[in-house]
């Protein structure tokens, strides 16, 4: 658990002491009621299903709903007379009705999960969160961070509007984008902040989301930036809405999913990997979650590969992994890409073990007139202390700032 205080109404948790108060009141929980808590707070305003909740408290084990409709009953107790209320969506699982703040309680906010503490450069910007809803009535959370002209980044694999700003692999991005611009960032379906229990994970969805929150932004045209899927995702927007997007950069970074391209050997990989991640994905041992970690960042400290294991634990689900997994296999961008018409930037590592150096180069050849930056790394996305960031930062800022 990470050092983490919440506040809301007369309450306090904090989760690394796991001690909960209300005014000065200790509040005594019982281990699995206290974990209920911090589940239902983390998620504050969406819905939490039974069936996650149920594999977070008791991973590997069966049991029965009624321990944790229990463990909901005493919580009701304990918050009896104030604001605070935990709704029942009968059928479908539970939603903490609060307004929620957090704190980081000291330096072991690093240690713990390998984000940055206050006292250790944590993002100063103040960040906003909003919530809008898709054409399906999914809900999707979406944040400001930082000020000027707005940029957009679309949304990609297992992010946390919460978490991803301070955890070790993304602090340094996050602080880049948001330096000089407004940073209008969401969490996709299926991920973080937004809802979990949605009708629908797929390709189209994605682009359906992208365009729900740049609506809620009220943003007429902007600059876009997409990351691994989110940057087919990116294209794909840029492709159809070819008057809003201002300028393009899409870093690492591909044309066809793992399904499309027809390779057995790729498609057995990946087939596999679902079926583990069934089983594996929700422990708390993070040893499964680790294989993704090491892939996407083999240049990574143990303190930044616990963070990027933390952050995929508490951004998506098992099952809601699995279907992002899925869909990003689906992806198929041959007839879009030469339809982009915003000035583009495409960056891509030329040893990324997650997404191969020739999809790059297939991105940056189907979009006409694209600008392709190729980096001296094996890192998905380069970290702070890797040489290629100190190319790639230059490279986007002076990007964004001709085409401004």
């Amino acid at each position: 658990m990470s050092g983490v205080l919440y506040r809301f109404d007369r309450f306090r948790l904090d989760v690394r002491e796991r001690r909960f108060w209300r005014d000065d009141e200790l509040i005594p929980l019982r281990d699995k009621v206290f974990d209920t808590l911090v589940l239902l707070v983390e998620g504050a305003g969406t819905l939490q299903t039974q069936a996650q909740l149920m594999d977070s408290l008791w991973p590997n084990v069966s049991v029965e709903p009624n321990n944790l409709q229990h463990n909901i009953s005493i919580l009701r107790k304990a918050l009896a007379g104030s604001q605070v209320r935990i709704e029942t969506l009968r059928g479908r699982g539970y939603r903490l009705v609060a307004n929620v703040s957090r704190d980081i309680a000291g330096s072991a906010m690093s240690a713990t999960i390998g984000t940055r503490s206050a006292h250790d450069g944590e993002p100063s910007k103040h960040q906003q969160i909003h919530f809008c809803h898709t054409p399906d009535d999914v809900r999707l959370a979406w944040a400001e961070l930082g000020e000027g002209p707005a940029i957009v980044k679309a949304g990609n694999w297992c992010s946390h509007l919460e978490l991803d700003r301070t955890t070790l692999v993304w602090h340094h991005f996050m602080e880049s984008l948001s330096k000089r611009h407004r940073l209008i960032r969401y969490d996709a379906r299926g991920n973080g902040l937004s809802d979990h229990d949605v009708p629908e994970v797929s390709f189209e969805c994605w682009v359906d989301d992208l365009a729900t929150v740049v609506d809620a932004a009220g943003l007429d045209r902007f600059p876009l930036i997409g990351i691994s899927q989110g940057a087919s995702v990116a294209a794909a927007y840029a492709a159809r809405h070819p008057g809003r997007v201002s300028a393009l950069v899409l870093i690492c970074g591909l044309v066809r999913g793992w399904r499309v391209k027809g390779l057995p050997r790729v498609t057995h990989h990946f087939e596999a990997l679902l079926s583990l991640m069934q089983s594996g994905w929700g422990q708390d041992n993070p040893a499964f979650r680790q294989i993704f970690s090491t892939a996407f960042f083999p240049g990574a400290s143990k303190e930044e590969l616990d963070g990027f294991n933390e952050l995929q634990r508490r951004s998506a689900t098992p099952q809601n992994a699995i279907q992002i997994l899925s869909a990003i296999g689906d992806i198929d961008l041959r007839a879009e890409v030469p339809q982009v018409r915003a000035p583009t930037l495409v960056i891509h590592g030329r040893n990324d073990l997650v997404i191969p150096f020739s999809d790059g180069k297939e991105l940056a050849a189907g979009i006409p007139g694209s600008r392709f930056v190729p980096l001296e790394t094996k890192n998905h996305i380069p970290l702070a202390h890797d040489p290629a960031w100190g190319r790639m930062e230059p490279e986007i800022q002076s990007f964004l700032a001709a085409h401004a």
